[in-house]
């Protein structure tokens, strides 16, 4: 108390009597509040900085304080950190400007370490007891506290908000403050959207044992405040932020081999799994009926299309807001990131925009947060517990609840957003839209409860077909739990087909539906769910969609030949099936040609034509593939295999591998890997050599010969590793993964003489072109 009144005494000072003093009692100003009315208003260049700072700074030492006057110092200091003008652009105009210097301001004269002493301002002492019980945090502090965290996420966004997150990361226990505000109603949306500053401004990802009893924290959080969390959680499981490099494997493969490096995003999956009522209240979330019946969500009779239905909302709240004008700030309606002010100064009321944005973003989070769970080592396990919880039936009733473009006729349609053309597709819901199809995606993939995506009597027909597949028959239909399926005569993969089949060439869609579907095909090929799909005409229209379209978006075409791939393997009724589609010499000649400008986004389609021409050689209709079939005839040809071969060693080298290329790679293994069982390795090493090596400097580096050694080695780090599962490779190509290691063996050999390693044709031996 003493020190306290010594430095109130301060500020009556002059400076030069402050400063003697400091000379001989060692006590001098320590905050921006003990200066001099007329030292203060010289400070910075904006002179209403230093006086909120000096405002606040009372508050933020204070006990007992005057919540009302510090709360409209707060809302006076977010509206110079607001832009109320209209955006014209996306370009930064001088109103940002100006909040960027206010920003850059506030921070250098301490205003941000006022903000945090106001934020955990009665954290550091003893809590009060009334009749029994703690009081935690008051509403009106509450409310200030709300404030604080908008200001400082508003902060974080300008140029100083990298130093500014340092700061708040700095210490655990402020960290572990902010989270505890997200159990309160008037704090948790600012402080979730604080804490996702902070996360994506780290280079390393939280790890989650950091934060103070997470399971009990979790335990009390409401079904909107644990939605909301998800953002926080989309941030620590995601695998791209353990990587410095987000695309480049190499890059990545290096980073793992590391000394030190710790893959945290599966030490905090576990720790998350390992909360049991976490998985069921997600499920629960993600699936409910009421989202799109909810009273405020916009759906009116009569309009078949999202976009028009949100313009009928927002015309409707417009002319209801403006003869509703509120002037009183709200309490107990006070949601911090909701209740807004739409002028600078102006009353914080809850906008009904800001609120349904934020119950559409919760659920598009929740549902993102299951397909990352699916991503991680524990896929199996999570798979699992997500058909236990019912996702299937769940989620195929959440696709009947969506609007489709495919079910709009754009003639009927009433608005279009302007910059826009017709075919666009933006809607509030097309985010949630995507992520669904990417659980779907993630559910399914190598998955051994893919089947509950149908029926019952689809499974029945299913279960048929496969009692005639022979040698490509399941062993597991039998052991489908049918309480655990879709309800109803169709399941989601038929709805799903069915709105693909309807969606424009062009629709974004497009990608997101096929590689849904194909990631139902993946893993063991499963004759009897191709020709299931066969029969809804899925063949059919992919292939057809190519050849009579020009297909420009590079997504939507990789997806459709990956889904092709699928299809088709090892599957002869397919492959009669596209010969009637390729009846004439142009559509063959196009559908190639289209295969043939766009490698990477077809290899896949490439390695599964080859894989089908020696399964079906190797049984009772070589005759067929060899002859009479369009698409394996042309593969067949040993030239021609030369030829892709060449251009898919051409188009990668290991610098420029991503997971979306690296599968040309794999593709030309399979290439090789037949040629070794037959005894031909050297015929095509070498015909790759003298056809093509005088001719190729792959990135004015090397030889083709030796970027292809280059990249061999490269495949034995990245498939080889102890945490690789490499099951997926073998499954797809119903070759052993000890062959393809036995081939790439071989291939890699340091021993120049052998005729079946790379480097026996890097440095031809001499004589060797002639033989």
């Amino acid at each position: 108390m003493l020190r306290h009144k010594s430095q109130k005494g301060l500020s009556r000072k002059s400076i030069f009597q402050s400063y003697e003093s400091w000379q001989y009692t060692g006590i001098g100003y320590t905050r921006i509040s003990q200066l001099p009315p007329h030292i203060l208003g010289k400070i910075g260049e904006q002179q209403e900085v230093a006086e909120l700072i000096q405002s606040l700074d009372q508050y933020s030492v204070q006990l007992g304080f005057d919540c009302d006057e510090c709360l409209k110092s707060l809302k006076k200091l977010l509206g110079k950190l607001m832009n109320f003008e209209p955006r014209r652009s996306q370009d930064e105009g001088p109103q940002d400007q100006k909040q960027d210097k206010f920003a850059v301001e506030f921070f250098e004269l301490g205003g941000v370490d006022v903000l945090l002493r106001l934020l955990i301002f009665g954290s550091l002492f003893p809590h009060p007891v009334r009749h029994g019980k703690v009081i935690w945090e008051s509403e009106r502090m509450l409310r200030i506290k709300s404030l604080v965290l908008e200001i400082l996420t508003k902060i974080t966004t300008t140029s100083v908000g990298e130093r500014v997150t340092t700061e708040l990361m700095r210490s655990d226990d402020t960290l572990n403050y902010i989270f505890t505000l997200l159990a309160h109603q008037k704090t948790f949306v600012n402080a979730c959207q604080l804490i996702e500053d902070m996360l994506q401004s780290r280079k390393e990802v939280l790890d989650l044992h950091r934060i103070t009893n997470l399971r009990g924290l979790i335990s009390c959080l409401d079904d909107v405040q644990l939605a909301n969390f998800c953002r926080i959680l989309a941030v620590v499981i995601s695998d791209l932020d353990i990587y410095e490099n987000k695309s480049s494997l190499f890059a990545q493969n290096k980073q793992k081999r590391s000394r030190g490096f710790v893959n945290l995003r599966d030490i905090n999956q576990e720790l998350l799994l390992g909360i049991p009522e976490l998985l069921p209240r997600l499920v629960k979330l993600a699936i409910a009926k009421e989202y799109l019946f909810h009273a405020d969500t916009p759906r009116y009779r009569g309009m078949v299309s999202e976009l028009d239905c949100w313009m009928e909302w927002i015309e409707n709240q417009m002319a209801d807001e403006l003869y509703e004008t509120q002037t009183v700030d709200d309490f107990e309606e006070y949601i911090g990131g909701v209740s807004e002010p739409t002028t600078e100064g102006g009353s914080l009321i809850l906008q009904q925009g800001l609120k349904i944005t934020e119950e559409l973003v919760q659920r598009v989070e929740v549902v993102y947060v299951l397909g990352l769970f699916l991503l991680g080592k524990h896929r199996k396990k999570v798979q699992r517990k997500l058909a236990d919880l019912k996702l299937a039936p769940g989620l195929s009733e959440l696709f009947d609840q969506f609007i489709w473009k495919c079910q709009v006729n754009r003639y009927h349609s009433r608005h279009r957003l302007r910059g826009h053309n017709a075919a666009c597709e933006c809607s509030p819901e097309v985010a949630l839209k995507i992520q669904f199809l990417r659980l779907v995606h993630s559910f399914c993939d190598h998955s051994d409860y893919k089947h509950l995506l149908l029926s019952k009597n689809e499974l029945n027909e299913v279960k048929r077909i496969n009692a005639k597949a022979g040698s490509l028959a399941l062993p597991s239909l039998e052991n489908v739990n049918r309480s655990l399926m879709c309800r109803g005569s169709k399941g989601l993969l038929t709805k799903i087909v069915e709105v693909m089949k309807k969606e424009p060439t062009t629709s974004t869609f497009r990608f997101w539906l096929a590689r849904a579907v194909e990631s139902y095909l993946r893993g063991d090929t499963s004759y009897c769910d191709q020709v299931f799909l066969m029969r809804r005409g899925l063949l059919q229209h992919v292939a057809t969609n190519i050849v009579e379209h020009e297909i420009r978006h590079k997504e939507i075409l990789q997806s459709s030949f990956d889904l092709l791939g699928e299809l088709v393997k090892f599957n002869i009724e397919a492959f009669k099936t596209f010969d009637t589609i390729l009846n004439t010499q142009a559509k063959l000649d196009k559908f190639v040609a289209t295969v043939n400008r766009n490698l990477v986004d077809s290899n896949m389609f490439i390695r599964s034509l080859v894989l089908s021409l020696e399964h079906f050689t190797n049984e009772d209709n070589g005759e067929y593939a060899k002859k009479d079939c369009k698409l394996l005839t042309y593969i067949g040809n040993f030239q021609r295999q030369m030829e892709y071969l060449y251009k898919l060693i051409h188009i990668i080298n290991v610098q420029n591998l991503t997971q979306e290329n690296v599968s040309c790679l794999n593709t030309t293994l399979v290439f090789l890997m037949f040629a070794n069982q037959k005894n031909k390795l050297p015929q095509y090493l070498r015909a790759l050599r003298d056809e093509k090596d005088d001719l190729l400097d792959v990135h004015g580096s090397s030889s083709v010969m030796q970027n292809f050694r280059d990249l061999l080695i490269f495949w034995q780090d990245h498939y080889l590793h102890k945490d690789k599962d490499c099951s997926a490779l073998e499954k797809s190509s119903r070759i052993s993964f000890s062959y393809w290691k036995k081939t790439v063996n071989m291939l890699v050999s340091e021993d120049k003489s052998q005729p079946t390693a790379v480097l026996h044709y890097v440095t031809p031996l001499s004589g060797d072109r002639n033989n």
